[in-house]
């Protein structure tokens, strides 16, 4: 199998501001995430999830006091995320949703200020995800680009196997990256780990397997 890295390119982020009155303001299509929560424990910062529109979030954060679009951005797909915070530290974290090139981005929610009780720069990424393409229905292969919850500043490490059991080592990935396998066999089933490179060059503990397959 080959494997590329492909850099994911983030687009300008907006700041702040007021839902539209019209119902066709791309905003006001995209509902503001609410009910901010944030876990001490694990520095997780939780949201009620938005069924407006597809999509994902956006979190950005950053020391107390930042502007919005001076931050560090990160997405997920789920309602919540484990942000590398740094104990006693301060920050100011917001969310908002991403529903896509049709109904745009909602406004931001926040901040909440939060102090860091604990260090958390070396979270095991929690959450996968791929898409799949084939060049045709006929060719028995395809390619899959594979995500995960990437704080926006750490290096990982990704494998694709098709064993089940947690790899040794993986092949790098900077941050803000997606991992892309091409020529796959459509009657193979294949698994993904990912794991994250800590600030003292060791390692979190392997995601996965999580599976990726053509049927």
């Amino acid at each position: 199998m080959k494997r590329i890295i492909s850099i994911v390119l983030f687009f300008g982020l907006c700041t702040a501001g007021c839902i539209g009155d019209s119902p066709y303001d791309p905003q006001a299509q995209c509902g503001t995430p609410t009910n901010l929560t944030f876990e001490k424990g694990s520095n997780t910062l939780s949201w009620n999830m938005n069924t407006m529109g597809e999509g994902y979030y956006e979190v950005q954060y950053g020391e107390h006091g930042f502007s919005l679009g001076k931050g560090t951005t990160v997405v997920t797909y789920k309602n919540s995320y484990s942000l590398p915070l740094y104990q006693n530290n301060k920050y100011d974290l917001y969310v908002r949703k991403n529903c896509g090139i049709d109904n745009g981005r909602s406004n931001w929610a926040g901040p909440i200020t939060v102090l860091a009780s604990s260090t958390t720069t070396c979270v095991q990424p929690a959450y996968a995800t791929y898409t799949k393409t084939t060049s045709s229905t006929l060719s028995s292969t395809f390619d899959a680009t594979v995500s995960w919850d990437n704080d926006g500043v750490s290096a990982y490490e990704t494998v694709l196997t098709i064993s089940s059991a947690p790899p040794a080592s993986g092949q790098l990935a900077i941050a803000g990256q997606k991992a892309i396998y091409t020529g796959l066999s459509k009657t193979q089933n294949y698994n993904f780990f990912v794991r994250k490179r800590c600030a003292d060059n060791t390692f979190s503990a392997f995601y996965g397997p999580y599976p990726i397959k053509w049927n």
